[in-house]
């Protein structure tokens, strides 16, 4: 139990470092960390169906073995409802849900982190990130299939 929580806390200080650069890394990431970043976030990304909204947003997934950590940045996001890191079966189709990512409500035009967390995930979830056949998804109750989303790809 105490290393998992020194892995989290390790993941959630090398996660807000990376968070905090605007794709500069400027310290060494430990070969066994691997980072993935959903960048841009919106509603144009969105599929089968594109979303017209002014949300946007960036999610950064931190990986040490099997221990997954995010944290989920939003502009202008309302009445967030549900949250995932979703399996893109195609470049047009929206996919199953292979992780919860448990966002705040965040309330009408929300702007801050609305999802921050971690789970240890089976070796099937690391390799579709790892293939980039994943994305971020954040539903609202305006757009139930998502508001915004963000395919994850390895920095």
């Amino acid at each position: 139990m105490r290393a998992t929580r020194m892995f989290t806390a390790l993941t959630a200080v090398a996660l807000v470092g990376v968070a905090c650069g605007d794709d500069i890394i400027t310290t060494a990431i430990p070969a066994d960390v691997e980072i993935f970043r959903a960048k841009p976030m919106n509603g144009a990304n969105e599929r089968p169906d594109p979303v017209t909204t002014t949300a946007t947003g960036e999610a950064v997934v931190t990986v040490i073995g099997n221990l997954v950590s995010w944290k989920v940045d939003v502009t202008n996001l309302t009445g967030t409802n549900a949250g995932h890191i979703h399996r893109r079966a195609t470049d047009s189709t929206a996919g199953g849900v292979i992780q919860g990512i448990s966002p705040t409500t965040g309330g009408t035009s929300f702007t801050g982190t609305i999802a921050l967390g971690s789970a240890t995930v089976v070796d099937s979830v690391l390799a579709i990130m790892r293939a980039g056949r994943a994305y971020v998804n954040l539903h609202t109750a305006a757009n139930p299939g998502g508001e915004i989303r963000g395919d994850l790809v390895k920095q």
